[in-house]
């Protein structure tokens, strides 16, 4: 068997149906018997809001760390927020129907005791160095809370670093260059551009990289806002019946659909539960890394933040899929970009906004993804490997918009997909930790972190 025929194989599984109810399970997990929101959601609510929006001017709480819990925020959402929130969003529909739509809504809900988990955890165990700084993620909560599982963290760790310079590198590259081509932009210019600039933010290490998200990410919702507002405009008057359809099809799809689409229960869930939680990353691990630079004097602060991180990625999934079924261009079939041409054709600027949205979605998630390898690059070689890293990082960015190096774009994928076995595991068995850290939090004791 050849290494892409073993890639194929690994790839079906990890992206399967089977693998996605473990995220699911592992998400329920934690919300119903660690987090313990239904115990009492009006206070978790009101504490979440409180600890997040309410608290978004405080610069900094407590000690270590470089940036603000929102930076920090900023810096997962820059990741987070990509292209699968549009044109895969689209995809979903199509391949799943209407129903996929709620069973993402199903998936984000329970992803995000994961992502809360994952960022609670990520500052509980981060390590912490003299001159203030930090590093954290998985591969540190998997190391240092489960250190008969050591492996677990290496594990991690090798696969994040790798998937970083394919699907968080070369993918996002070629998809701005895919996004500027038709504009006139040459890919090789293209290529340059993103080099310097992707090469001058990693330079600066993570003070850079959140100043850089904190501003390219308002810029992506701006730019989301923008191309899809007179969309919704234009079909606003069709959402009611475009939310009736997705909870009707959710179960019942061909019903739903006079059986003329052929859309079955089975594609509905597994087309929903791919979008509500590859789309967020929560289970991958990814974010954590981000939450664990945070300022902050609790782990359950920043746990709060990560589901805010959620709550933004839901919205922007949410109005996409409404305004494309209220459009009725779902049932006409095709590809996700030919589906994205002809629903954004409608906009009074035409493809031109489509292509600007989806080149700043792929940007910002190509810069902290770079951020994100480098962390795991460094846990498993020590610092020294840090401008080695970032300078591949930036020749690959350069390469992207070029084309080719499919084979490793494909392993690229599937290491991306790895990354989930590990992190998950350790969710799991660290479970009772995230448990004992909420409830100490609303009893009002400090925090300790561990030795």
């Amino acid at each position: 068997m050849d290494i892409l025929t073993l890639n194929e194989y690994l790839n079906r599984t990890v992206y399967g149906l089977p693998m996605k109810l473990v995220f699911l399970l592992v998400g329920a997990y934690l919300v119903v018997f660690c987090i313990r929101w239904f115990s009492a959601p009006l206070r978790m609510l009101r504490v979440s809001f409180s600890e997040t929006f309410g608290a978004i001017r405080e610069r900094a709480y407590g000690f270590g760390g470089q940036i603000t819990p929102f930076q920090a925020t900023m810096v997962a959402l820059s990741a987070t927020l990509g292209t699968g929130h549009l044109l895969g969003m689209l995809a979903a529909v199509l391949v799943g129907g209407p129903g996929a739509v709620f069973w993402m809504w199903l998936g984000y809900f329970f992803g995000t005791g994961t992502k809360f988990a994952e960022a609670t955890l990520a500052v509980h165990f981060r390590r912490r160095y003299a001159d203030g700084s930090v590093s954290g993620g998985p591969m540190h909560y998997l190391a240092r809370g489960l250190p008969r599982l050591r492996f677990l963290a290496y594990l991690f760790a090798l696969f994040a670093a790798v998937a970083a310079f394919g699907i968080g590198n070369l993918a996002q590259a070629g998809a701005v260059g895919g996004a500027l081509g038709p504009l006139g932009a040459p890919p090789a210019l293209v290529g340059l551009f993103l080099a310097l600039l992707v090469g001058a933010v990693l330079g600066g290490g993570v003070v850079r990289v959140a100043r850089f998200a904190q501003v390219v990410v308002p810029l992506k919702l701006l730019l989301f806002l923008t191309a899809l507002g007179p969309l919704l405009v234009l079909y606003g008057g069709q959402i009611p019946q475009a939310l009736a359809l997705v909870f009707r099809a959710a179960f019942t799809p061909e019903a739903a659909l006079g059986g003329a689409a052929g859309y079955s229960l089975l594609a509905a869930i597994n087309a929903g539960l791919g979008r509500g939680i590859f789309a967020n990353e929560a289970g991958l691990g990814s974010a954590a890394i981000a939450h664990a630079q945070a300022q902050v004097d609790h782990p359950v602060r920043q746990g709060f933040w990560g589901v805010t991180e959620m709550f933004v990625s839901f919205l922007v999934t949410s109005l996409t899929a409404l305004t494309f079924i209220a459009s009725g261009l779902w049932q006409e079939g095709g590809t996700a970009a030919e589906a994205a041409g002809t629903l954004f054709g409608a906009h009074p600027l035409g493809g031109a906004v489509l292509a600007l949205t989806v080149a700043v979605f792929a940007l910002g998630t190509m810069v902290s993804w770079g951020f994100y390898g480098e962390e795991a690059a460094a846990f498993l070689f020590g610092e020294g490997i840090r401008w080695p890293y970032r300078l591949t990082f930036a020749v690959l960015a350069f390469v992207g918009p070029l084309g080719g190096l499919e084979a490793f774009l494909a392993v690229s994928d599937t290491l991306n997909g790895l990354m989930a076995f590990p992190n998950l595991l350790g969710l799991l068995l660290l479970g009772g930790v995230v448990g004992r850290l909420v409830y100490g939090f609303f009893r009002g004791e400090p925090w300790t972190p561990p030795r």
